[in-house]
């Protein structure tokens, strides 16, 4: 139902998964890019004006055009990712990791219990009841991502035990957060900066476990994030390409009707 396993497929292949971030509430946004061939498409409820519906609806567009989709939840919060869960996506993205213990809380968010505290009432997980409770609570926890989205220094420093709580499926850094508690704040591509995100990714891969990387898209500023054993990069997204096009087609307009009255 969310495209999981075709990413657990090409992992396994050792093959990089391509993403690319969306903001804009209108579904279409994840179809297309599911059309055009991304294997993710990375819906963002913290830094946007999307509600829950809206992010439904853009889960629902993405396994349509063929894509996982991973959800950003706003905060690390039970509360707040309980309903979230419910839209059975292919993970989710729990923003603001700074330490270990926000890793352990990050995890029994979102797992049933002995090994979480979520709460139970599946309805899209559950293919609206076609599954029975027993069935579907076999391999729940194994539908979705943990994703844990490291924006500290103190995690960076304390990687080993952040990676080391039980149930951490993914990682994925926010190097412009990080900067800031680096004393670089806005420079996310500051080397002391990119030098904590590689050790994150580094701590990741040595365990196996896949690290994925969000940047804007730059050929040269991307292609060392290529080739460092990722097993997902997404870059731009639906903002950032819409403004980037129209404002080259507005240009270049521009450019040719001021050489037409030359």
């Amino acid at each position: 139902m969310n495209h999981l396993e075709k990413l657990k497929t090409k992992w396994q292949r050792g093959e990089l998964c391509f993403g690319t971030n969306i903001a804009l509430t209108d579904a279409t946004a994840s179809e297309m890019m599911g059309e055009l061939g991304f294997d993710i498409v990375w819906i963002d409820m913290e830094h946007s004006a999307m509600s829950t519906v809206d992010a439904l609806n853009h889960v629902r567009a993405a396994r349509a055009g063929g894509a996982a989709a991973f959800i950003r939840v706003p905060s690390n919060d039970p509360v707040v990712v309980k309903s979230i869960l419910e839209l059975h996506p292919a993970g989710v993205i729990i923003p603001r990791i700074g330490s270990a213990a926000d890793a352990e809380q990050a995890v029994v968010s979102c797992r049933y219990p002995p090994r979480g505290v979520r709460g139970f009432g599946p309805i899209r997980g559950s293919r609206f009841g076609l599954l029975g409770a027993a069935d579907y609570l076999a391999d729940a926890d194994d539908q979705m991502l943990v994703i844990l989205q490291i924006e500290h220094i103190d995690a960076v420093n304390d990687i080993d035990a952040v990676l080391d709580v039980p149930g951490v499926d993914s990682v994925v850094t926010g190097p412009g957060d990080l900067s800031s508690t680096m004393g670089c704040k806005g420079q996310p591509g500051h080397p002391d900066v990119l030098a904590a995100v590689r050790k994150v990714y580094e701590a990741a891969i040595a365990r196996g476990i896949p690290a994925g990387h969000s940047t804007g898209f730059d050929p040269e500023g991307i292609r060392p994030w290529l080739n460092m054993g990722l097993s997902w990069i997404c870059s731009d997204g639906d903002v950032q390409s819409l403004a980037k096009q129209s404002q080259t087609m507005l240009e270049t307009m521009r450019t040719l009707h001021a050489r037409g009255a030359e």
